[in-house]
């Protein structure tokens, strides 16, 4: 499975498997230097942000929450910070960045661009090449997608980094099992056709809102 998934992010390197996407996060939100600062979605996953907003109360780091559509106001959190984190499209909020402008600026001030790629899935965006350091996914969700698997997955190109995060996950201890792994390869292989037909209801649904009388279409 982490060779799989590391294929489908354009990856050379395996993927690492954690036994939740929060174990993932937690995993990922480590890389912040002790005192440093991160740039993030106001709106990012509510775990995400929970346990972000306890490692700043703790002093670990300090957080910029942003707007993450407006980029003009990512780009200016950007200076002096360490990490940027997005979500594109958010959850729940789906709010889309712009994510090779960021991601270049990113990498220009020598900041770490990490993507959680959780809704979007690498069949529809691979931020890997569009310059992010790493990836973040919940298996949990499209990925395996029979709602039998509790998941997390971490994708990067950089092979010291995945060393660094092999190791936190050993000493973390939060390997996932063989058999839910097992069983997201399994999901892995169904994940475009229900990807089409997420896409194609979801398409149905918006056109029939947006033609219903008692529906304000905002734009």
């Amino acid at each position: 499975f982490e060779q799989v998934l590391g294929g489908l992010e354009r990856s050379t390197l395996p993927a690492l498997v954690f036994s939740s996407g929060m174990a993932a996060i937690a995993a990922a939100l480590s890389l912040v230097p002790e005192g440093g600062t991160m740039v993030l979605p106001a709106h990012s996953y509510n775990g995400t942000l929970g346990l972000a907003r306890e490692l700043e109360a703790a002093g670990r780091f300090t957080l910029r929450p942003v707007d993450v559509a407006d980029t003009d106001q990512v780009l200016a959190a950007l200076q002096g910070a360490d990490v940027l984190w997005l979500e594109s499209p958010t959850n729940p909020m789906l709010e889309v960045a712009d994510l090779p402008a960021l991601l270049a600026a990113a990498k220009a001030q020598d900041v770490l661009g990490i993507v959680d790629n959780t809704f979007a899935t690498p069949l529809l965006q691979r931020p890997l090449e569009l310059g992010a350091d790493l990836v973040v996914h919940s298996v949990t969700k499209y990925l395996s997608g029979h709602s039998d698997v509790i998941m997390g997955a971490l994708v990067t190109r950089d092979e010291a980094l995945r060393t660094r995060l092999h190791g936190y996950r050993t000493l973390h201890g939060a390997i996932a099992s063989p058999m839910d792994v097992f069983l997201a390869l399994r999901g892995v292989r169904t994940m475009a056709v229900r990807l089409e037909r997420s896409q194609a209801n979801s398409q149905i649904l918006a056109e029939r809102l947006a033609a219903h009388p008692k529906v304000s279409v905002v734009r």
